[in-house]
């Protein structure tokens, strides 16, 4: 079960083996919350997609990445905080009946699965301290488990009003119907396919060694397979690791130790669903990087001097002085804006001599 207070960043969670058809709430509360962080958060997936975001500091459900823009009924996020609020004031008070002080972290994993013929599969278990040590009898309606501390959290729940017959509705009904409401407004976002952006780097490592960095960037789904080659041979998969954005997409990085002097050799190949082919990346030479790093500084140059050229006109304006490419020729500037005093010839008395108009 992954824990994160920030909304729509969780931490890194292997989301392979989920199905799309599945609506599952990851619900985390800690005793003793550091200052300025909640005491309770719920990061809510459809699939390997985050698509809600809670904690008790904002008090309200909020939809998450591409999730944003999904065509749901007015009053669908008001009911989700609803019931969320409800949760956060069940798993925090459950913290009174912990026999020993100090911190505790109590966790809770709950939703529903389709299988294929549509039957909805509930899941309902809970973790306090990292180790699972609860679950939800939906066939007696009871929290059940063998410790000490399930069997005082689980009396303690279930004097609260109503609080397993909820869990049940929610479990059965409430669940199901949600993830085919999301499946029937949203299965594009599901179905979404978008593939990495790649680069290949070397760095130095240890002395006589080099450190060579495959990264990936904003792609969907999050499954995603990195290969190193070498002169075309398989040279291993590296070490790295992967993570969701706030968007919804996904970057992931894999890093090889290689001799130094060796790394041109090297290749990454990368396989993810919304490539055609599996797409070999070459290594970023320096003269690249530096070539990038130039642009950047002559664009920023640019923009000073265009800032510079503005502030300069505006001032020439605001004296009265023409523009600075009007004064560029003296014939043009004489015609535009005759110099005070002087008397105009015949053409532009002529000219004057007619009314404005608008």
């Amino acid at each position: 079960i992954p824990s994160t207070p920030h909304p729509c960043t969780p931490s890194t969670v292997s989301l392979s083996a989920e199905s799309h058809l599945s609506l599952l709430y990851h619900l985390t509360a800690v005793s003793l919350p550091s200052p300025g962080t909640p005491a309770f958060w719920v990061t809510g997936w459809l699939g390997p997609q985050q698509y809600l975001s809670y904690n008790n500091l904002r008090a309200q459900a909020e939809p998450c990445g591409a999730w944003v823009w999904e065509n749901q009924v007015s009053w669908y996020w008001e009911k989700e905080t609803t019931d969320l609020r409800i949760k956060e004031k069940l798993f925090l008070e459950a913290f009174k009946v912990l026999r020993e002080n100090g911190s505790h972290t109590l966790q809770g994993l709950l939703g529903c699965e389709l299988g294929p013929d549509n039957a909805s599969v509930p899941t309902a278990k809970f973790a306090l301290n990292g180790e699972d040590f609860m679950t939800f009898d939906l066939k007696n309606g009871t929290w059940n488990g063998d410790w000490p501390e399930a069997q005082a959290i689980s009396q303690q729940w279930r004097q609260q009003a109503e609080a397993a017959s909820k869990e049940l509705t929610f479990l059965l009904y409430s669940c199901p119907q949600r993830l085919l409401g999301h499946l029937e407004r949203g299965r594009g976002n599901l179905e979404w396919k978008e593939p990495p952006s790649m680069r290949l780097k070397a760095q130095p490592s240890s002395p006589g060694f080099s450190k060579l960095t495959c990264s990936a960037f904003s792609f969907y789904p999050p499954e995603l397979q990195f290969r190193f080659l070498r002169n075309g041979l398989a040279a291993g998969s590296g070490e790295g690791d992967s993570g969701p954005n706030g968007d919804g997409s996904f970057h992931a990085w894999s890093s090889l130790i290689v001799k130094s002097g060796d790394e041109h050799h090297y290749r990454c190949l990368v396989q993810h669903a919304g490539l055609a082919q599996p797409l070999t990346v070459e290594l970023e030479s320096p003269a690249k990087s530096s070539v990038r790093v130039a642009g950047i500084f002559i664009g920023f140059l640019l923009l000073m001097v265009v800032a510079a050229g503005g502030v300069l006109l505006w001032r020439r304006m605001r004296n009265g002085m023409p523009a600075p490419w009007i004064s560029l020729r003296g014939d043009d500037a004489g015609a535009l804006l005759p110099t005070p005093g002087l008397p105009q010839d015949a053409d532009s008395q002529d000219i004057s001599a007619f009314p404005a108009t608008a």
